[in-house]
């Protein structure tokens, strides 16, 4: 698991070129998250992506600085913020997507859908426990 995590952690840099555009795997995954969903507020993307709500504000306040998120009050929770992608975001993570989709393509060729389907499970059961013991 940790060395699949390597690999793909280089191929976004090496594929993706966000080393390019200076951002973190982290900070690119936040915007393909709004990419597939737009509108998410801090806690929602903290929850998703890293299930730490500390270290999540950073990496928006420097997608923020470089204007590829905005964020805006919450009209549900007047405490929250949306963050929502803006028009540069969106056109990187469009930019990158048909990579994504082409590279996802290669990654699972020869995998059955069931196998994959297994697969994604057992990861799926690794990431619950491994959250479980931070509990």
């Amino acid at each position: 698991v940790y060395r699949a995590g390597r690999l793909l952690r280089h191929f976004l840099h090496q594929k993706l070129r966000i080393d390019e555009v200076q951002l973190t795997p982290e900070q690119f995954f936040i915007l393909l998250r709004l990419y597939m969903k737009d509108g998410q507020t801090q806690r929602e993307l903290a929850d998703k992506i890293l299930n730490d709500h500390p270290n999540i504000t950073p990496l928006i306040d420097k997608l923020e600085k470089s204007a590829y998120v905005q964020r805006t009050n919450d009209a549900k929770d007047r405490r929250s913020f949306l963050i929502t992608l803006s028009p540069k975001g969106r056109a990187l993570c469009e930019s990158r997507v048909p990579l994504i989709k082409k590279e996802r393509a290669r990654l699972f060729k020869g995998l059955t859908d069931e196998e994959l389907k297994v697969f994604l499970s057992i990861l799926r059961r690794i990431e619950t426990n491994l959250m479980a013991q931070n509990d």
